[in-house]
């Protein structure tokens, strides 16, 4: 029986409603459980802009999915995020809120849409594939038992410090920008974006790590997420950088090694993180390192430039 939702724009005064479907969407993985506060922090980033990118399905006032749209008008991509409640799923309101992210996204006048799902959610690919989309990227979720502690000592030339806020947003959101200039959906950063990335939570700046040399200019870097609770089990690894043009000496396997030190230091025992899987350096690097496959998700897209001229 198919089910029509009212979807409506997000406001403030139903944060704790989106907190709540968000924490419902990760019920398989409780490290990832989030607070109202760290929330908000999350949705006033720069270029979030939640009253015009989120939306709300409601089915007799009862929340029933979510759906948040990005907007990267660098590269004229938009990128869709959206979850439907368990008990109101198989009843239409995924594909509302498909056809809300297609409308908006051209209301963005974006040139492509992107979703990523996971290879295992058939009811997803599916509903995707009848709207349009086509598979086009596959991405590995990795991780590992975090037994290892590693040599500290940095490369000849070179050394290992961490993130000073209010002094290195700048030069990060530059190597981040020119480390990731070539990879497959990547959208440069601002400083404005690095520096409210870095204050997320308390704790964040306290897991950049940052390689700098001897002149101390920045040449890599190793951003760590820790568990949001105390007893949490898994710590991750979010972007990891170095600078073109000092690829192929080993930065990136030591700032990696490092990374993880630094969470073993935490005492933290798992460690995930996620990696294109046509980025080849980058995966063998992880596999070598002792991670394995957890899961696979598949990015699909819709071409809007296509949908307009037809």
């Amino acid at each position: 029986m198919q089910t029509t939702a009212v979807i409506s724009t997000f406001a403030w005064d139903k944060l704790d409603v989106w907190t709540e479907m968000l924490n419902h969407g990760l019920a398989s993985d409780n490290d990832l459980y989030t607070t109202q506060n760290s929330k908000e922090l999350f949705l006033r980033q720069p270029d979030v802009e939640p009253e015009d990118n989120c939306f709300i399905a409601n089915i007799e006032n009862v929340p029933a999915g979510m759906l948040r749209v990005t907007n990267e008008s660098k590269t004229q991509r938009a990128v869709a995020n959206l979850f439907v409640n368990p008990q109101h799923r198989r009843i239409g309101i995924g594909r509302q809120l498909l056809q809300t992210a297609i409308d908006h996204a051209n209301k963005l006048n974006s040139q492509i849409l992107h979703i990523q799902v996971a290879v295992n959610n058939d009811a997803g690919r599916f509903l995707l594939e009848q709207a349009g989309f086509a598979a086009v990227r596959r991405y590995w979720k990795l991780t590992k038992k975090n037994r290892e502690i590693y040599e500290n000592t940095p490369p000849n030339g070179y050394q290992l410090r961490f993130f000073k806020k209010g002094q290195d947003e700048k030069a990060l959101t530059e190597l981040q920008n020119q480390s990731f200039t070539d990879s497959w959906g990547f959208s440069p950063n601002t400083v404005n974006q690095i520096h409210s990335k870095a204050r997320l939570t308390k704790w964040e700046t306290d897991g950049i790590l940052i390689l700098e040399n001897s002149n101390g200019d920045m040449v890599g870097y190793n951003w760590t997420h820790r568990p949001k609770k105390n007893n949490s089990t898994h710590g991750y690894i979010g972007m990891t950088g170095v600078h073109p043009g000092l690829r192929g000496l080993g930065l990136g396997r030591y700032i990696v090694q490092a990374g993880i030190s630094y969470l073993n230091s935490l005492k933290i025992p798992n460690i995930t993180l996620e990696v294109d899987a046509n980025n080849m350096s980058a995966r063998e690097l992880y596999l070598s390192l002792g991670f394995e496959l957890l899961e696979e998700t598949v990015w699909y897209e819709l071409n809007l430039k296509h949908q307009k001229l037809n």
